[in-house]
């Protein structure tokens, strides 16, 4: 069992950020029949919503120039960081840190449950520069950062009610580039990209089925199926696809996803004082040799390491992870390295993935933001860090007369009086400013 206190504290250079370019509230209503929203504008919108506008998610593009960010306001924001000719490198030292803007915004009339980017995004080629959108209760979208408008959709409808199915999980096929996965209640679905306006290839519940009961999962003792929302995707090296579902369930699926079911076992336990057992999974992560599995739950301190293709145990706890929370907070592996954020905003480093047992702890730390890291996500080449930051804050309203114009002919002194007697006269002002001091919706790319 390793077991340390000691933490070194990592030295990042920030390179790039957001500001306080998204500390605003998100609107109450959203304009209808927009597919995409100036940043301008929605800054300008007055106010009136009870919760701060942070980022849910974030993705690096697989050619590593964009990434790709989800926020409270339902908005997709791409952000392009590294041009070929690019006058000036986001990477060199300045004095102030870069200040970051989308490069184009897509407004969603829902709340999105779920991105994925295609595996062949490439700025050089506008065709690839693709990415899908998973919202509640309608179709699946494929956009581009190129494009205000919707590519293509795709249709997920209970053969029984005719209505929508709301993906929580998505997924790009490796070997086949133009095929995605997605992950619904007991269910994955395969889609075409080139199919649009048609429902999936093929339909894999993850229930079992008559002739497959009485069969035995990985543990030996449950049958070959699984029940509850498939809430993460993640394909290893080798082929081997691993679908976590909210009900702690873990799947696993060889052929790429297409063919039958290699096993399940169930996510039942703790840390080994069995103090922390966590409430669902929300991601999976694959160790770079395809044998190890990393997953990820919510209202979870670590992060449990699984040995799939030879005990089929746990074979490693990391903990320290400080994520009690009901949010998704996005993690990250690149080599033997998993990075992942907590609640108090510090980014966390653990060595030795596959390579050590028991209770491990973070040997690297850094403090990244002033509230909690919801993704933390690396690079393709592994020297640039990007985070986002944000939590759900309920915060009390600003009367709308502050934002009512001022009369000129007032002087500043009738200004300041009137201000302090209507701060006075509220009994949440204390409280609301000091929530919003702490409020962090920001976009940091940092230099390693």
């Amino acid at each position: 069992m390793v077991d340390t206190d000691e933490c070194a504290p990592l030295k990042p250079c920030l390179a790039g950020t957001t500001g306080c370019l998204y500390q605003a509230f998100p609107p109450k209503s959203s304009p209808k029949g927009h597919a995409e929203l100036d940043d301008d504008a929605l800054q300008q919108t007055i106010p009136c919503a009870k919760e701060s506008n942070y980022f849910k998610s974030a993705l690096w593009s697989p050619d590593g120039t964009t990434i790709l960010t989800s926020s409270a306001d339902n908005t997709l924001r791409s952000f392009i960081l590294f041009f070929q000719d690019r006058p000036v490198n986001l990477l060199d030292p300045l004095p102030q840190p870069h200040h970051l803007t989308p490069y184009s915004s897509h407004f969603l009339p829902e709340p999105c449950y779920s991105t994925a980017i295609h595996p062949s995004f490439s700025l050089q080629s506008p065709a690839t520069t693709l990415f899908l959108a998973s919202l509640r209760a309608l179709p699946i979208r494929l956009l581009s950062p190129f494009s205000p408008n919707i590519v293509a959709t795709y249709h997920l409808i209970s053969p029984t009610t005719e209505a929508y199915i709301t993906p929580h999980s998505l997924l790009f096929s490796p070997d086949i580039p133009n095929h995605f996965f997605a992950g619904s209640h007991s269910m994955v679905s395969t889609f075409d990209i080139n199919r649009n306006g048609l429902g999936p290839l093929s339909r894999v519940h993850t229930t079992p089925s008559r002739r497959d009961r009485g069969s035995r999962g990985i543990k030996g003792g449950c049958e070959m199926g699984m029940k509850g929302i498939v809430s993460a995707l993640r394909m290893s090296c080798e082929g081997l696809l691993a679908a976590g579902t909210f009900s702690r369930w873990i799947g696993l699926y060889d052929g790429y996803g297409r063919g039958g079911t290699m096993g399940v076992f169930e996510i039942n336990g703790a840390d080994p004082e069995g103090t922390d057992s966590g409430s669902g999974i929300t991601q999976v992560l694959w160790s770079s040799c395809g044998r190890y599995l990393c997953v990820v739950e919510r209202s979870s301190d670590g992060i449990s390491v699984y040995d799939v293709r030879g005990t089929g145990r746990r074979l490693s706890w990391f903990r320290g992870r400080k994520a009690r929370t009901n949010q998704r907070l996005g993690v990250d592996i690149f080599g033997n390295e998993i990075w992942a954020g907590g609640t108090d905003g510090f980014v966390r480093i653990w060595e030795g993935v596959g390579m050590l047992e028991g209770d491990i702890s973070p040997s690297r730390e850094v403090e990244a933001h002033d509230d909690a890291v919801s993704s933390t996500i690396l690079h393709p080449c592994g020297a640039v860090l990007a985070t986002c930051s944000g939590q759900r804050h309920s915060l009390p309203v600003p009367p709308l007369s502050i934002y009512e114009p001022k009369d000129e002919s007032e002087s500043d002194d009738e200004d300041t009086s009137q201000s302090s007697r209507s701060l006075s006269s509220s009994p949440s002002t204390t409280a609301s400013s000091l929530s919003v001091s702490r409020l962090d919706n920001s976009l940091n790319v940092w230099s390693l």
